[in-house]
């Protein structure tokens, strides 16, 4: 099994993510946040129920705050299915975070080769901010195109995987989320994903919850678990 790193790209593979619901009214004098402010908004390892890291890698460039002009190839890209519109393709094609932490779960059984039983969590936000109008603009062309690309997904270089919807909090202006279920090739492991994207005003939300864990044990996230951490992650904002 490839150990995951910060950059997921396999998600970004799918391109999959599900439509949620709406509520709230918002400010519609929100002001564009910097890249500073919303660094400090990111949530850190003592905000979430479990122990969690920064995640670090030697092999790698770590980013854990403000996301620089040199670093937004690094981060991974949500490309949408061939059934999105060119519109919502563009929207996310043309997304640039200006934040950006992974956060990793202690376990009692992680996933070490050549061990290949347990579990690894993680947990990946994305924040990014301007106009409210703008921002809204994009997050309804994610939301439409997103919705152009739910149910089963073939295998390809992993798989197969099928996208569905998930219960999201009341959390933010707007709001919809994804759980995509991953086989790992070679059929040994599942990779549970679980993509959260909210605006709150002028500001975008992307939390990615991931639990990747062998055919032999149970998964260790619970639905109520990812709505505590998407109402944290947004009342930081």
């Amino acid at each position: 099994m490839r150990r995951p790193t910060t950059w997921l790209t396999a998600l970004a593979a799918t391109g999959v993510l599900v439509l949620g619901t709406t509520a709230c009214a918002d400010d519609p004098d929100a002001s564009p946040q910097t890249a500073e402010q919303l660094a400090t908004a990111l949530v850190g390892p003592g905000d979430l129920a479990g122990t969690w890291t920064p995640h670090t890698a030697p092999d790698e460039a770590a980013i854990d705050g403000v996301v620089t002009a040199e670093q937004q190839d690094m981060l991974p890209r949500l490309e949408l299915c061939d059934q999105a519109s060119d519109a919502a393709r563009a929207a996310a094609a043309d997304l640039q975070w200006k934040a950006f932490r992974q956060l990793d779960l202690a376990v009692d059984d992680p996933i070490d080769p050549p061990d290949r039983s347990g579990h690894i969590v993680f947990v990946q936000e994305f924040l990014t901010s301007g106009d409210t109008d703008t921002i809204t603009a994009t997050f309804d062309q994610l939301r439409v195109g997103m919705d152009a690309c739910l149910g089963d997904i073939p295998a390809g270089e992993e798989g197969p995987a099928t996208a569905a919807t998930m219960v999201m909090p009341r959390a933010g202006d707007d709001r919809f989320a994804v759980r995509t279920v991953m086989e790992e090739a070679g059929g040994w492991a599942m990779w549970r994903m679980h993509q959260l994207v909210v605006r709150s005003g002028s500001t975008l939300m992307t939390l990615l919850v991931v639990e990747i864990h062998s055919t032999d044990v149970d998964p260790l996230v619970t639905d109520d678990a990812i709505a505590a951490m998407v109402d944290t992650a947004v009342e930081q904002l």
